[in-house]
């Protein structure tokens, strides 16, 4: 069997221990191995790496057997006993946010400071405290980015709001923290809390849109985040339809691409100076703002049902600044979409809220750990 073979299958082996101790709790290596058919000395090895990074815990000896045997050391899953820390990277300072392994919350704090890497660190290590949780119980540090990230080198390629561009993050992050860091765009992991904690709950197979002053995608396909050659597959904002001319260049990197100009919150803002206002006055039937709004509508119904035709989700979750808004228009894309694709999917507004992002690099940090035992 060839080594990328092994790992898939220790990852499967792994993942359903994990969810064996969480669905059986307490429980004993011997159930486990029983209850899964692997060998005894295979569910051993995977409990001592899960308990090693705090995802398992020893609860005690069990009872007594009738046969007056030796007792088994009991196994249980404690989303208390280790903690993520998630840091959103904003135009105007940090989100910070402590969850444990289940995704609670049990520290959040909105603060407008510096972005400099000491500064950074100073924050987290003040919320810890803030928040009670010991140093020593935080298994990584997730940072959720708004712009391009190569998640698997640690770079930030480039984030306009930043002002960075091919930023050593995750290196210079760990001279400065003495635990595992990682980073994902923000898009992302805002998808992953969904997945986490909202409305993808449990599902393998789905699409996240943003929507706020620019537009962009996340695809979960078989369980897994899709980043793509150069960590930009989800870039809808580049997405063209028949009236665009293909003779000619219609998107640039880095500028506003074509469906952007179309879908973003600034394409609803050209009617009324405030994406509140655009609704009340769509509402209440008032002509400009019904053009932009069924103008907006008929534009993203077309980008959604080309993704769903392409990629064949479960659900399509819709966020952003756009989420609040979107049961004004919700059934109209939905009628839109059936008649454009024949695939069903179904449609609706992203649940996690502000919180998704920060969420979101933590389970994806978190995964990160569990999948370099």
């Amino acid at each position: 069997m060839q080594k990328g073979s092994l790992e898939y299958l220790k990852k499967i082996n792994r993942d359903l221990v994990l969810e064996s101790i969480r669905a059986d709790q307490p429980t004993s290596r011997a159930k486990i191995a029983k209850k899964l058919n692997l060998s005894r000395s295979t569910v051993s090895l995977i409990v001592d790496e899960l308990i090693a990074k705090k995802f398992v815990i020893e609860t005690g000896l069990s009872s007594s057997t009738k046969e007056g045997g030796r007792r088994a050391i009991e196994l249980g899953f404690n989303p208390r006993s280790a903690f993520g820390v998630g840091v959103e990277l904003q135009e105007s300072g940090l989100m910070i946010c402590i969850a444990d392994l289940d995704g609670n919350i049990v520290w959040k704090k909105q603060m407008n400071t510096d972005k400099d890497f000491g500064t950074v660190a100073r924050c987290i290590q003040d919320c810890l405290h803030e928040g009670d949780v010991p140093f020593d119980r935080v298994m990584a540090v997730g940072f959720c980015v708004p712009g391009l990230t190569n998640s698997k080198e640690g770079i930030i390629v480039d984030a306009p709001l930043l002002g960075w561009k091919n930023v050593p993050f995750v290196a210079e992050m760990k001279k400065l923290i003495d635990k595992p860091v990682y980073i994902n765009n923000d898009v992302n992991c805002a998808a992953l809390g969904e997945r986490w904690v909202g409305g993808a709950k449990e599902l393998d197979d789905f699409i996240y849109i943003y929507i706020g002053s620019g537009v962009g995608s996340a695809i979960v396909a078989n369980g897994s985040l899709l980043h793509g050659k150069d960590y930009m597959a989800g870039e809808i904002a580049y997405l063209v339809f028949d009236e665009e001319a293909p003779d000619q260049r219609v998107n640039v990197i880095g500028e506003f691409g074509v469906f952007e100009k179309k879908t973003s919150v600034k394409a609803l803002l050209q009617s009324h100076p405030s994406i509140q206002e655009v609704f009340e006055a769509y509402r209440q039937g008032e002509e400009r703002a019904v053009l932009a709004v069924n103008r907006f509508v008929s534009h993203l119904s077309m980008g959604v049902a080309n993704m769903i035709s392409l990629l064949n989700p479960e659900k399509v979750l819709i966020g952003g600044e756009i989420a609040d808004y979107l049961p004004f228009v919700l059934g109209q894309i939905q009628d839109k979409v059936s008649r454009i694709t024949p695939i069903r999917a179904a449609i609706e507004a992203a649940r996690a809220g502000t919180e998704a992002g920060v969420l979101g690099v933590i389970a994806f940090a978190f995964e990160q750990e569990r999948n370099s035992m």
